[in-house]
Parts: structure tokens; sequence; C-alpha cells
């Protein structure tokens, strides 16, 4: 009896040294991150290295590689856990809009002004994520089509989106509309505005490009 109580007593003590082990990890992992983007932010992309994070992080350098393999890396697992912050703030004040169109327009609006803060990251996201569509197995979206979905899904409940096609179908599409702002964005910034683009984006997807009879 006592064999098993033993053995009981190890098994317990061996899966709370593991949770610690990785409450460690993840707590490593968040300094290499918020260290990276601080310098990222402070000094550039380019002109910050490998080797100066993992001294600020007091970590060697083969750590550091263990959990990030480039610069590219981490500023994609900055995106990552940023963009599911923002999706669950953004999903409360779009209850407050009135109809399809206004809470498309209103997400993509806070998304364009919380992108403004990281313009120069926000380009080395966006290679990379393109560069990861390639590879399947170690994608990871950023979830904005999945907020899409939602805000669609309730236009078709609604009666103000077409329902012949599928909900995730059109998501997709919009997303894609988002993607080609972007880069209006990025490369246009004095001549991009909101109202204006946004506002043709989203006629766009509701209306169509068909020509309109008075």
């Amino acid at each position: 009896m006592d064999h098993f109580t033993d053995s009981n007593r190890f098994g317990t003590s061996g899966r709370n040294s593991i949770s610690r082990r990785e409450r460690k990890k993840e707590e490593t992992k968040t300094r290499i991150i918020d260290t990276a983007i601080k310098h990222f932010q402070n000094q550039g992309y380019e002109a910050t290295t490998m080797e100066q994070i993992a001294e600020e992080v007091d970590i060697s350098k083969v750590t550091l590689y263990n959990y990030f393999s480039s610069k590219e890396v981490i500023v994609s697992e900055f995106f990552q856990r940023m963009s599911h912050e923002f999706v669950d703030l953004v999903l409360a004040a779009l209850e407050e809009q009135p109809n399809t169109p206004s809470k498309i327009f209103e997400m993509f609006r806070q998304q364009f002004e919380w992108n403004a803060q990281y313009r120069e990251l926000l380009q080395v996201y966006f290679v990379h994520q393109f560069q990861s569509m390639l590879k399947p197995e170690s994608y990871q979206g950023s979830g904005l089509d999945i907020v899409l979905a939602q805000i669609i899904r309730h236009g078709q409940e609604q009666g103000e989106v077409r329902t012949d096609m599928s909900t995730e179908y059109l998501a997709k599409h919009l997303e894609m509309m988002y993607i080609m702002q972007f880069l209006v964005w990025v490369l246009e910034p004095e001549a991009w505005d909101a109202e204006k683009n946004l506002g043709a984006m989203v006629d766009l997807f509701m209306h169509g490009v068909e020509s309109r009879r008075e």
C-alpha cells in the first residue's frame, strides 16, 4: 500500500514540477518578446540583433534560438498574441454599431488605428505570414477571419448579407480585401484615408461592382 502511495505522490510532484517548468518557460518567452519589441520600436528592426536581445534577457544565444529561430518569428508571435487581445476588445465595441456595413467599417478602422504604432514591424509580419502560407503545417492565422465570420453571420441572420455563399467564404474574401488595403496603407501612407478607403472597401464588399441604375 505504501508503495502505491509513494508512487502517486511522486506522480503528483512530477506533474507540479512540469507545470512550474512550463510557467517558467512561458515567462522567459514573454520577456524575450517584450525585450525584442522594445528594441525594434526604439532603435529599429534591422539595427536590433538576436545577440542584443539574448544579452538583455540574460540568456545565452543558444537558449534564445531554442525559443525563436529568428527575429521574424518573434515579431510573428508578438502579433499573434496582440491580435487575440485586439479581437476581445473590438468585439464589444462592434455590438454598438447598428448594421453590418458599420460593423465592418469600425472593425477595420480600429485595426488600422492600432496598426499605426507598429508600421515597420507589420511589414515584417506581413512578409512572414505570406511565406508561412506556403507551409500550411506551420501557418498560424491572425484570427481576423474568425471575427469577420461572426460579423457576416450576424448580417446573414439579419437579412443584410446574402446566404447563398458560406460565411467562411465571404469572410475570407473580406480578409483579402483588407490585405489589399493594408498594402496601399504601407506603400502610400500619406495618401491613405480611412474614411475614403475603408468606406469604398465596405461598399464594394456589400454591393459588388454591378452598375447601379437610377
